[in-house]
């Protein structure tokens, strides 16, 4: 089923990473137009590099990280199993882009090219999060549609599939934790 409707899975695709670029718009806008010159988001972010350099934890970060990314696929996961799993999947994915957003303007509005730096230290996570999530959310997308034509063949196709995911979702939780903190703390006593 699957690899007979590859041009559906594309088109589902399409529309999952549009949602995603559409949270970052609005979470961009949304930063620029309603805090551009709040001093809570200033003190918030000075606290949360001030962390960094004090040492926040790797363990902890990997665990909010791993917890937070395991709800988001079981929320993505379980919207196949119902018709209207894709208003779901693509709310998660236009929160996603949302978040990514408004930090990234907070931390350039804040710190300039510090935040910048702040920022691409979360590059190559994003940069297989994203798609991850777009593809997954494409083919939940079309399970959701097409859960009554499929073979026992398919479900197990699909449940693979999604433990693969799950996997990859659960790298980009160690690699938060790991990689990302360890840059984050080096650039965080660079830029202030």
């Amino acid at each position: 089923m699957f690899l007979n409707n590859k041009r559906t899975i594309n088109k589902w695709y399409i529309v999952s990473f549009s949602m995603i670029f559409l949270g970052v718009l609005v979470g961009a806008l949304y930063y620029t137009y309603k805090f551009t010159n709040t001093a809570d988001v200033k003190n918030y972010l000075d606290g949360y590099v001030n962390s960094l350099r004090n040492g926040m934890s790797l363990r902890s970060v990997m665990y909010s990280s791993i917890k937070s990314y395991s709800i988001m696929f079981i929320l993505i996961f379980l919207s196949s199993f119902s018709k209207c799993g894709p208003i779901l999947a693509f709310f998660l994915l236009i929160r996603k882009g949302f978040v990514n957003a408004f930090t990234t303007s907070a931390l350039i509005n804040v710190y300039g090219l510090g935040g910048i730096a702040l920022s691409l230290s979360c590059i190559v996570q994003i940069m297989v999060l994203i798609p991850l999530m777009a593809i997954f959310s494409a083919v939940t997308v079309f399970t959701s549609q097409n859960k009554g034509k499929f073979e026992k063949r398919d479900k197990i196709i699909y449940i693979i599939f999604s433990m693969a995911i799950f996997t990859i979702f659960c790298g980009c939780a160690l690699l938060e934790g790991i990689l990302n903190t360890t840059f984050m703390k080096w650039v965080a006593f660079k830029v202030t």
